[in-house]
């Protein structure tokens, strides 16, 4: 008699539990089963490209915005503030896709589903959220640079 076998304890599993519990057993030993090895790799590679960009674009945006800002004049009729909701835009969106991205690829792995496209989604998704942010941006630059040529005609 083992410890796992106590007489009156819990009853023995039928066959067919049995086989879907080694199954079971046999894919769940690790995250990177040999099988989705790619898919795996794919969506590593997905969230690290899209966490890339989104840290170039928080460099970028900072610099544009302290450079854009720096000439900016009230009298003139310029706002800081669309600079700053631009890059705001491009880099908290891309950050809150890519969060929720890697929330869901982590969740598609650990219920053996692929999680490739998620990545895939999360990436188009961030790269919209930035060039969302970038047409935000440059139509403030626009409208700071007309209205200090008018007022400076």
């Amino acid at each position: 008699m083992t410890w796992s076998n106590v007489p009156g304890g819990r009853p023995t599993p039928s066959p067919s539990e049995q086989q879907r519990a080694a199954a079971w057993e046999r894919g769940g030993t690790t995250l990177f089963p040999a099988g989705r090895i790619a898919d795996r790799v794919s969506t590593v590679l997905l969230l690290v490209f899209g966490a890339v960009m989104t840290v170039v674009a928080a460099v970028v945006g900072v610099i544009a915005v302290v450079s854009a800002t720096a000439t900016c004049d009230a009298a003139a009729g310029c706002s800081p503030g669309r600079y700053l909701g631009g890059a705001a835009i491009a880099v908290g969106g891309a950050f809150l896709v890519g969060v929720v991205t890697v929330v869901l690829a982590i969740g598609a792995w650990l219920r053996r589903r692929t999680s490739w496209w998620i990545a895939a989604v999360g990436f188009v998704l961030a790269v919209a959220c930035i060039t969302l942010g970038g047409v935000v941006f440059a139509q403030a630059a626009d409208a700071g640079s007309t209205s200090s040529s008018v007022g400076t005609a």
